[in-house]
């Protein structure tokens, strides 16, 4: 049997792929067509996604970001209930609970010391682990001692909760400095309120359902509230101390990011500039200057090194506001001072 001679073609599309065998003959002409067909694919583009377009590389990431920050509040939890058995206190069943209670213990622990030892062990347990997991928002690369000390709530999502509150009870004033748990249970015993609910929640069954915090608040609102906590039921300095940073522990991103710096490509052995630091913005700089051409007569040239060296001091040690036009301000001001 003579053999086939035969090319394979590949068609890449942005949502398919064509495949095709051709029969050619001894001068590589196409004689006939053996196999032809082509594969439909998404193009990447996520299948629950499709109105937005967004791909699945996106919905990967959030996934994967998610199950990471899950793992890390799981881990950081059962350290929390590891540190309070440790230090004797109870880790109290959450179920045991019902309603607003959570927000009353933490009211009332935050305005007056309580005299029975198991109830104030309890009292302290549950403020600590129901704050170490709705302890709002700070910057990560803040540091968890950044928030010893506070000595009032003063974020603006604070104030808005205070002011929501002091409307819902028929403007009766609250104490600037009340913890967030007592403005909540100000609005829970209070008979002129509204039917209470808690957090703002949105969804589509429900559709928007408006709550008494409205915002995500601080992470120094909540320790604010914790060590006023620990200070009004007398824990010892260093206990307290010891809890609140146990309750904000919060992984750094600092540093994260350096070992995945490129190399320089004008020295390989050396990692590459930050693009915010001081040495890659002297390193842009020098690159734009070697790229200039000046007009001269009617033809561009490169420009001398003492040229060169002209705009580089005068770019690099004033402060020159180059915003939109960092590279245009380049030329533009190059080709004045060369003239």
């Amino acid at each position: 049997m003579t053999p086939r001679n035969y090319t394979i073609g590949i068609d890449v599309g942005l949502k398919s792929v064509g495949f095709a065998a051709v029969e050619i003959d001894v001068d590589g002409m196409p004689v006939r067509i053996l196999k032809a067909m082509s594969a439909i694919h998404d193009g990447g583009v996520d299948p629950n996604s499709k109105k937005t377009g967004e791909s699945r590389r996106l919905q990967a990431g959030i996934a994967r970001r998610t199950r990471r920050m899950r793992r890390r509040r799981r881990a950081r939890l059962e350290r929390l209930d590891a540190k309070l058995r440790h230090l004797g206190y109870p880790i109290v069943d959450e179920r045991t609970l019902q309603g607003f209670d959570m927000w009353h213990i933490r009211a009332h622990a935050a305005t007056e010391f309580i005299s029975n030892d198991e109830e104030r062990a309890c009292a302290v347990s549950i403020a600590c682990r129901t704050i170490a997991r709705h302890r709002g928002w700070r910057n990560p690369y803040h540091r968890d001692e950044s928030l010893l000390g506070v000595q009032e709530p003063r974020s603006e999502q604070y104030q808005q909760l205070r002011e929501k509150a002091m409307e819902w009870i028929g403007g009766e004033y609250i104490p600037e400095n009340a913890t967030p748990a007592q403005i909540v249970d100000a609005v829970l015993s209070s008979s002129q309120g509204p039917a209470v609910r808690i957090r703002t929640s949105e969804s589509k069954k429900h559709g928007h359902r408006e709550g008494l915090i409205a915002a995500r608040l601080m992470q120094e609102d909540n320790a604010y509230e914790l060590e006023r906590i620990l200070r009004v039921q007398q824990v010892p300095d260093d206990v307290a101390r010891s809890l609140v940073l146990e309750v904000f522990r919060q992984k750094s991103p600092r540093g994260s990011a350096e070992k995945r710096v490129g190399k320089d490509p004008l020295a390989p052995n050396e990692p590459r500039a930050l693009k915010a630091s001081l040495a890659f913005q002297r390193y842009r700089i020098t690159n734009m200057i070697t790229n200039l051409r000046i007009q001269d007569g009617s033809e561009l040239r490169r420009l001398t090194v003492d040229e060169k060296q002209m705009v580089y001091n005068r770019l690099a040690s004033q402060k020159i506001e180059k915003t939109w036009c960092g590279s245009m301000y380049v030329r533009i001001w190059a080709s004045r001072v060369v003239r």
